[in-house]
């Protein structure tokens, strides 16, 4: 018994593993962190080849692809908090005008659009709404004033965040191969062929994710930040990227945007505004439902279930990062359980070609 348990603490896979476990545990802090830097070491790794043969040296090709990918997405961060900056003072005097603060039944019955559009049958069910307007912007105002204040605290820590995911994007994306090599050592030959269809259905997946989820949210964004500047709404680009955001999020979509500014048009009076904003919507909805499962299923057809968990749940696990890995997270988990089908499968149709080899 002694010498059974002295073979196992001596063995070179328990030491091996005990050493990974206490890695991950001092990795704890920026593991988020680092997930993130493998997505977009991901993202990255097809650039950097294309840019090789010109650039001629394979780190350089690499710095470039991530000046290519990460400062676009640094410069719509820069541009969103500006417009927010900018737009406050105008999102005000805007509330102002509507005088929402003391929006009434009586008043709100008195008005010349509710008059003409809204059946007189609903009027008994309207109640005072300046106690739930009131609520809801101070709770907006409180939480985006936390944020802020939380955001300002923790500049540090975020340097020191941007720095290990700089870092661990080039390095990942440079030795990636080399780490696929040392987990390939690791694998039990009998269990190759499993690890082979998961690495497989998992780079389906991650095509899925960025090409049908991701690529379709930036042209729904785009056309629509081209259309918000054509029909004369201020802020047309901030808004074609609140609505890409959106975009991406499953059962949610352009809608809210669009329904947002066709009631400012409704209160405003401009009517004609609000029917073009209104078709512009149906006409990327349809688009959507038609681009979405194209591209996706060229690679996996995932569940619209499964990101929508993603989506809500990874955030509030892991803050603002979530919104990519909780998706990816669950998205490989939908390869690796793939991935184990496909290998059953094949193994029950290598027993049944043995069996009837025999017979």
């Amino acid at each position: 018994m002694i010498y059974k348990l002295k073979g196992t603490l001596t063995s070179a896979i328990f030491v091996v593993g005990v050493l990974l476990i206490l890695s991950l545990v001092i990795l704890t802090p920026m593991l988020s962190i680092l997930i993130l830097a493998a997505v977009f070491a991901y993202a990255v790794r097809p650039i950097a080849r294309r840019l090789e043969p010109y650039l001629k040296f394979h780190s350089l090709a690499i710095m470039v692809a991530m000046i290519m990918v990460i400062l676009p997405i640094i410069a719509i961060l820069i541009y969103c908090v500006d417009s927010l900056i900018q737009s406050a003072p105008t999102i005000i005097a805007a509330a102002k005008a509507l005088n929402i603060g003391n929006l009434t039944t009586e008043s709100i019955q008195n008005s010349p659009q509710f008059q003409q559009y809204v059946p007189a049958t609903i009027y008994p069910y309207l109640g005072s709404a300046s106690g739930f307007v009131e609520t809801a912007l101070s709770d907006i105002l409180r939480g985006v004033a936390a944020y802020l204040v939380s955001l300002v605290q923790s500049i540090p820590n975020l340097a020191l965040e941007l720095f290990v995911f700089f870092a661990a994007t080039f390095y990942l994306a440079r030795d990636g191969d080399r780490l696929l090599k040392y987990v390939d050592l690791t694998i039990p030959h009998e269990r190759k062929g499993f690890f082979a269809n998961l690495f497989r259905e998992t780079d389906n997946v991650l095509k899925s994710i960025f090409y049908g989820h991701f690529l379709s949210a930036m042209i729904i964004g785009a056309i629509s930040g081209i259309g918000f500047y054509l029909l004369g709404y201020p802020y047309a680009l901030f808004l074609g990227i609140i609505t890409g955001f959106l975009q991406v999020i499953p059962f949610i979509g352009h809608w809210p945007t669009y329904t947002v500014l066709a009631l400012y048009d409704l209160l405003t009076g401009n009517y004609l505004r609000m029917i073009l904003v209104i078709i512009l919507c149906i006409a990327l909805s349809v688009l959507d439902m038609y681009m979405r499962p194209y591209i996706s299923g060229r690679y996996a057809d995932i569940h619209p279930m499964i990101f929508l968990l993603g989506f809500i749940c990874g955030p509030l696990l892991l803050g603002l990062v979530g919104f990519i890995i909780g998706p990816l997270i669950l998205g490989v988990a939908y390869a690796a359980v793939l991935a184990y089908k496909e290998s059953k499968e094949n193994q029950s149709m290598g027993k049944s070609n043995e069996n009837e080899d025999k017979s």
